[in-house]
């Protein structure tokens, strides 16, 4: 039987100017839609693994005691390294982001590359699967940047465009062998 893998955005956080974007927690209002992401996770996973930033460990948490399941966090699924990244207006975000996607090799924002950063997440992935042969579905809460690296190379698609498709809270649905796309893209 084929294995599934829900890859999902955390929720929207607090954006907090002069605070690296790993450490800021979520927005108030965060977890309104994580009914509607319930419905959309078919097969229902056995296990919720997460990253270890302030907002998917939230996020993965209140996701885990919906379905009545455990909650693990895990080294390597982080967002792509940008200690430094400062926020921008979105016109000037949007632009260095097509840059970092385009230019894979280069150090373009922060202080990975996209190369380094789906390297690093996809070997996570891979320890995630792994380390849990059961239950036959899981879920993994991480982040925009390096969800879209992985599915998008996976899946031969721009990981530009899927960067900027996925929205808070929502989810990839992949077979978990192959990293397939099992549904269409957000």
């Amino acid at each position: 039987m084929p294995r599934t893998l829900h890859l999902i955005k955390h929720g929207q956080p607090t954006l907090v100017p002069g605070v690296p974007a790993h450490e800021w927690f979520l927005a108030p209002d965060a977890l309104v839609r994580l009914p509607d992401l319930l419905a959309r996770l078919d097969p229902r996973p056995g296990l919720v693994v997460c990253s270890e930033e302030p907002k998917a460990k939230a996020t993965a948490q209140a996701l885990a005691a919906a379905l009545g399941v455990p909650c693990r966090p895990m080294l390597g699924l982080h967002e792509h390294l940008r200690y430094s990244h400062e926020l921008v207006p979105a016109v000037e975000f949007q632009a260095r982001f097509r840059r970092f996607f385009t230019e894979p090799g280069q150090v373009v924002v922060g202080e990975e590359s996209a190369d380094d950063a789906h390297r690093r997440f996809a070997n996570a992935i891979n320890a995630v699967l792994k380390v849990n042969p059961q239950p036959p579905t899981l879920a993994v809460v991480a982040h925009g940047t390096v969800i879209s690296l992985l599915a998008a190379r996976a899946n031969g698609l721009d990981a530009f465009a899927l960067w900027d498709r996925l929205k808070c809270l929502d989810v990839l649905t992949l077979d978990a062998d192959t990293l397939r796309l099992r549904e269409p893209s957000p």
